[in-house]
């Protein structure tokens, strides 16, 4: 069993580059990325980790179904089919369906969140 806890720090993350890499339009800034896997590998279909982002937007179409909660920094995230704008601080949750394309505002120096992803067979 691996414990996440919200208060405890935060584990080294692996830098991993440019938003970019991962499939994501940057929008405004150098918003940069990394992550710490905590099940499986980033090709699996099902994944637990830790993801970090720098301060800017980016706009990103969900590969994966994914439910996350944030640790440390804020973000805002805008999905664009409805526009509706949430903004997360440490501890809250959100759950994005695969396919949904979210505009995210990195509101603070560095957002962490650890999620759980799932890629579904379409």
């Amino acid at each position: 069993m691996k414990a996440i806890k919200l208060h405890d720090p935060i584990p080294a993350l692996n830098p991993i580059g440019s938003i970019s890499v991962l499939g994501a339009t940057p929008l405004s800034g150098d918003p940069q990325a990394a992550l710490l896997m905590l099940y499986g590998e980033p090709q699996d279909a099902f994944t637990c980790g830790l993801f970090s982002a720098t301060q800017g937007s980016f706009s990103m179409t969900y590969p994966f179904t994914e439910q996350a909660t944030v640790l440390e920094g804020e973000v805002e995230l805008t999905v664009e089919s409805t526009g509706i704008t949430t903004r997360y601080q440490p501890g809250d949750t959100w759950f994005a369906e695969q396919g949904t394309t979210v505009l995210w505002k990195v509101l603070t120096p560095r957002f962490v969140k650890c999620y759980l992803a799932n890629v579904e067979q379409r």
